[in-house]
């Protein structure tokens, strides 16, 4: 009995002392490191300190890449000395167990920036610098370009032009992460010569509208005196542009009623430098008559304009149009003579759901139709209408001039009561070009410029102030354009 009470106090002592053993030596657990990978820079250290849970009797070791660099300590110093991926493992070792936690860490690569050297390019001409950008792998780069404390770029090709001859301190600052490099290249403009006008007429889209002589490049009353161009319509183009080079000449072209425009060509680059204007066009307009201004950057360098690279100058009558896309199509009908007229006959329809039409008579008498050379003026004939015989009076249109065109934009319908039309000049920024969302647009500078009338006029009846006239057609509300000029060029 004695020996039986013996055997179960020894049980009852081995099962406390196995159980007080197995509790001092718990295996230690590791916690405090999650599975988002660390981004260290070059020349970057950070301290790795796990929470250990379970002290007794451990012992500790760190390894890099499966390479031990460590032991006896409960945290490490990583220091970032060359890029790449690191696993920096921890394990803890007690005679309970063992556990281990990897540390993921990414060294990024240095931001290294370069641009080539000897860039030189003449002024006022457009050069695209593409510079060479190394580092990390990342999507949140930010480019910035600057001579000086001013700003030109924020992308990482930069088209770079200078109105003015010199030589330009250009940085670029990349950024990335927690980086940031720069980069700074001298840039040569030299010496160009170029003409301050947009002489070039690349397009020329006139509306209809009363009396008015389409083949004038000048003053309207100089028609009787020689100063028209009857001519096919390329050839047109052409004499408009040989007139528009002659300094002090006047040579303005008239755009006509609603929708008329005329696209110029520049011989440079004009330069978009920021805070100043950089274009001035001399016109005859209203006040209330703003013409509506486009301008085109030749960016694919094609020699057109292309499309896609046209933008909207916003002025004060930007966004008020009543109808975004408005049109009018004009078909010449016919050309009729008695014994003492011409009588010319053209139709017109515009693209709304009830269509506005109507026809546009012109007459003119034989006797006060001839110039002082005894040629038969075009005046009142619509664009391209011309006396092709002078003993039968027929008349027929020049090669190049449709007979039926349509005129597209958008209108702006006002009344223009009072607004007398008179020359001005005004300033064009190309700071204010803006896309077909009304999102600003950086441009380092145009090629083109259009112009277009896109006010539709509307004027109190004289006999009844209530009622108002539709004066689209006449002449006294045209658009009359002249110069425009490059504001930034010193000769």
């Amino acid at each position: 009995m004695k020996k039986h009470i013996l055997c179960k106090l020894l049980a009852v002592v081995i099962l406390f002392a196995f159980s007080c053993r197995k509790e001092q030596y718990r295996a230690p657990a590791i916690s405090g490191v999650t599975g988002d990978a660390i981004v260290m820079n070059i020349g970057d250290k950070m301290i790795l300190a796990p929470t250990i849970t379970n002290l007794k009797g451990n012992t500790y070791s760190w390894l890099v890449n499966g390479t031990q660099v460590a032991t006896g300590e409960i945290s490490y110093t990583f220091a970032a000395t060359e890029p790449g991926n690191f696993d920096v493992t921890f394990k803890v070792d007690n005679k309970g167990g063992t556990d281990q936690q990897i540390f993921k860490i990414v060294v990024e690569k240095t931001i290294a920036v370069s641009i080539a050297e000897g860039i030189t390019v003449p002024k006022c001409s457009v050069m695209e610098i593409a510079p060479a950008v190394t580092g990390p792998e990342r999507n949140d780069y930010d480019y910035e370009w600057t001579i000086g404390d001013s700003v030109i770029g924020k992308e990482l090709n930069l088209n770079f032009i200078a109105a003015d001859a010199g030589t330009y301190a250009l940085t670029l600052r990349a950024s990335a992460g927690k980086q940031t490099s720069k980069f700074t290249r001298n840039v040569t403009v030299t010496e160009a010569s170029y003409l301050k006008n947009a002489n070039t007429l690349v397009e020329y889209l006139p509306s209809p509208g009363k009396n008015h002589n389409w083949s004038i490049i000048g003053y309207a009353e100089n028609w009787q005196y020689g100063g028209e161009n009857p001519l096919p319509y390329n050839e047109f183009l052409s004499k408009a542009s040989e007139l528009r080079k002659q300094v002090g000449g006047n040579n303005s072209l008239f755009l006509g009623g609603w929708g008329g425009s005329a696209t110029f060509k520049f011989d440079h680059t004009v330069v978009n430098v920021p805070g100043k204007p950089d274009m001035e066009i001399a016109a005859t307009h209203s006040n209330n008559d703003l013409p509506a201004i486009y301008v085109a950057w030749d960016k694919n360098k094609n020699g057109q304009p292309d499309a896609d690279e046209w933008f909207e100058i916003k002025n004060a009558d930007y966004g008020i149009e009543d109808l975004p896309e408005y049109q009018m199509t004009f078909t010449y009908d016919r050309t009729e003579t008695d014994t003492r007229r011409f009588y010319s006959y053209f139709k017109w329809k515009d693209n709304q759901e009830e269509p506005l039409q109507g026809e546009i008579v012109t007459n003119k008498t034989f006797t006060s139709s001839k110039t002082t050379s005894g040629a038969f003026s075009t005046r009142g004939f619509f664009p391209g209408l011309n006396v092709i015989n002078a003993d039968t009076k027929a008349t027929a249109m020049l090669e190049g001039w449709p007979s039926t065109f349509t005129r597209k934009g958008k209108r702006i319908t006002k009344d223009l009561s009072g607004s007398v039309q008179f020359y001005q000049t005004r300033n064009i920024d190309i700071d204010l070009a803006v896309n077909e969302k009304g999102e600003p647009v950086q441009l380092p500078g145009i090629d083109f410029i259009k112009v277009q009338k896109v006010i539709y006029p509307f004027l109190k009846d004289f006999n009844d102030g209530n009622k108002y006239k539709d004066f689209n057609m006449e002449e006294s509300r045209m658009l009359q354009v002249n110069t425009i000029l490059d504001k930034h060029l010193k000769n």
